[in-house]
């Protein structure tokens, strides 16, 4: 089955679509990281591979690492879907957490 590369550019709220973001600002999170990307894409079933030493081309400075995920669908489709787990998992931890 084919891979396709999902960076944290484009769930970044703080991006621009220019800047790499692929989602809404609505449906953008804060700072995603790849394990959190990881974590989502396996609840779905993607299949992922972390590969944290590795940097989005537009900014080759910041390691900010990529996720490799196995396609089923449109690109799109499945970065909304990985943007939406993070906030529900982000919900779930802070529910843990008592609300902080």
């Amino acid at each position: 089955m084919k891979k396709i590369v999902i960076w944290p550019a484009y769930l970044t709220a703080g991006r621009t679509k220019r800047e790499g973001r692929m989602v809404s600002r609505r449906n953008a999170v804060k700072s995603p990281k790849v394990e959190e990307i990881g974590t989502v894409a396996r609840t779905l079933n993607l299949e992922p591979e972390v590969e944290k030493e590795k940097a989005y081309p537009k900014t080759h400075w910041d390691k900010s690492g990529r996720v490799l995920v196995t396609k089923r669908g449109r690109k799109g489709e499945i970065v909304r879907e990985i943007a939406s787990g993070i906030k529900e998992l982000r919900e779930e931890s802070k529910a843990k957490s008592g609300g902080r």
